[in-house]
C-alpha cells in the first residue's frame, strides 16, 4: 500500500513538471518585484526594533494555549481595540492568518438554507470555506454588477440570509471591486457583504484604512464584514475582521479555526498594531503617497488598473516561466503565477509594486522586459 502511494505522488509530480506546473520553494533574490509588502513595513527598522524592546521589557513570544484559555493577552486585547477604532469598526478579531480568517468566517457564520454568491476571482480561502460550508455557493462572472443581481433575485427568499464575498483589491488581475455599485444591488435582499480588503488595507481609504470606507461611513457593519490581513502592506502577519459586536461574538463561540488554534504570538499581535500605528502617520502618508505615484507610472508603461498590482499576461505556462527565469538572471525577483492560481491560458507574470522601488528600477526593468517578449 506505501508502495503504491509513493508510485501515485510520483506519477502526479511526474505530470505537474510535464505540464509546467511543478512548483518549487525558492529563497528571495534580486530587486523584490513579487512580494507584497507594498509600503516596505516587513523589513522596516522602526518595526524591527520595537520587536527587539519589546521582548526585552518582557513580551512572550508564544500564545501557550488557545484565545479561550490562557493564550488571550493583553496584546491582543489592545490591537483588537485599536484595529477597531483605526477601521472605524465596532470590534475587531485577530486570527493567525488572513487565510484563516476567512475559513473562519464562511464555516461559521452562513447556516444551512443560506446562499453564498461569490465574485469568480476571489482567493483561495474564501473558496476553500465556501466549499467547507454548510450553505451553497454559486459564483458571478468577475466583476459582472448584472450577473450577481441577477442571481439575488433568483435565490432571494424571506427565509434565507445571501451573503455576497468579493475582495476590494484582486490579488492577481489587480483590479477593483465595484464596491459601491454593489451595495447598491445587496440593499435591495436580505444580504450581508464581506469585503477582503488583503490587498488594500494600509493602502487605500483614508490613512490606509481600506476602500469599504465610504460604506462603512453611509451604512456602519451592520450588513458588512471586512477582513484586513495584516502581512502585506502591514508588513507582519495574521488576518483581522471586523464587524458588529454579534459577528465577533459568534465567532468567539462558534468558528472552530479560532476555538482549537493556539493563539496567534503576542509579539506578532502587538507588531501589528505598532505597524497599524505608524501608517497612521505623516510617514505612513509619505509612503502611501510613493506607492500611488509609482502605480501611476507603472500603469503608463505596462497598462493595468493602475493599482500595485500589475499582471503581465502572457499565456503559455511554459513561456511564463521562461521569462521570469531570464530576468531573474538580470537581477529581477518576479515569479511566474499559473494555473489553478489563474485560469487556463493566463499564466502571467505579477509585478508587485514597493513604495521603496525607484521609478528608474522599473523602467529598466520595463526595457529588459520589453527585449525578452
Amino acid at each position: 500500500m506505501a508502495e503504491q502511494a509513493r508510485i501515485l505522488f510520483e506519477d502526479e509530480l511526474t505530470e505537474l513538471k510535464e505540464n509546467n506546473r511543478f512548483r518549487t520553494l525558492n529563497l528571495p533574490q534580486g530587486l523584490d518585484l513579487t512580494s507584497n509588502d507594498y509600503l516596505g513595513m516587513a523589513g522596516d527598522p522602526f518595526l524591527r526594533q520595537v520587536a527587539i524592546d519589546a521582548l526585552q521589557n518582557g513580551l512572550d513570544i508564544g500564545g501557550a494555549g488557545s484565545r479561550l484559555l490562557r493564550g488571550h493577552t493583553q496584546s491582543h486585547k489592545a490591537l483588537e481595540d485599536y484595529a477597531a477604532m483605526y477601521f472605524n469598526a465596532p470590534q475587531s478579531l485577530f486570527f493567525s492568518s488572513g487565510f484563516q480568517a476567512n475559513y473562519a468566517l464562511l464555516t461559521t457564520l452562513p447556516k444551512r438554507g443560506d446562499i453564498i454568491l461569490y465574485d469568480s476571482l476571489i482567493h483561495a480561502s474564501m473558496r476553500d470555506g465556501i466549499r467547507a460550508s454548510d450553505s451553497k455557493g454559486y459564483k458571478f462572472t468577475h466583476n459582472d454588477i448584472n450577473h450577481l443581481e441577477v442571481l439575488l433575485k433568483k435565490h432571494d427568499a424571506p427565509s434565507k440570509t445571501l451573503w455576497v464575498c468579493v475582495e476590494a483589491l484582486y490579488s492577481m488581475d489587480g483590479d477593483f471591486a465595484p464596491l459601491n455599485d454593489i451595495v447598491k444591488i445587496i440593499q435591495k435582499h436580505n444580504t450581508i457583504l464581506i469585503v477582503d480588503e488583503a490587498h488594500s488595507s494600509g493602502i487605500y481609504g483614508p490613512k490606509g484604512r481600506g476602500l469599504s470606507q465610504s460604506i462603512i461611513q453611509k451604512t456602519g457593519h451592520d450588513r458588512l464584514i471586512t477582513v484586513h490581513t495584516c502581512g502585506k502592506a502591514i508588513g507582519v502577519a495574521g488576518g483581522l475582521v471586523c464587524a458588529s459586536e454579534s459577528i465577533i461574538q459568534a465567532l468567539i463561540n462558534k468558528a472552530r479555526p479560532f476555538i482549537y488554534s493556539t493563539a496567534p504570538m503576542p509579539l506578532q499581535a502587538y507588531l501589528v498594531q505598532k505597524s497599524l500605528e505608524f501608517l497612521d502617520t505623516d510617514e505612513g502618508e509619505n509612503r502611501r503617497a510613493q506607492l500611488l505615484d509609482l502605480c501611476k507610472h507603472a500603469q503608463s508603461l505596462f497598462g493595468g488598473a493602475g493599482s500595485q498590482i500589475v499582471p503581465i499576461i502572457l499565456g503559455d505556462d511554459h513561456k511564463a516561466l521562461s521569462v521570469a527565469a531570464k530576468l531573474q538572471a538580470q537581477g529581477y525577483d518576479i515569479r511566474a503565477i499559473r494555473p489553478p492560481t489563474v485560469a487556463e491560458g493566463t499564466a502571467r507574470l505579477r509585478l508587485s509594486l514597493s513604495s521603496s522601488l525607484k521609478k528608474e528600477q522599473l523602467e529598466n526593468f520595463y526595457s529588459e522586459l520589453r527585449t525578452i517578449i
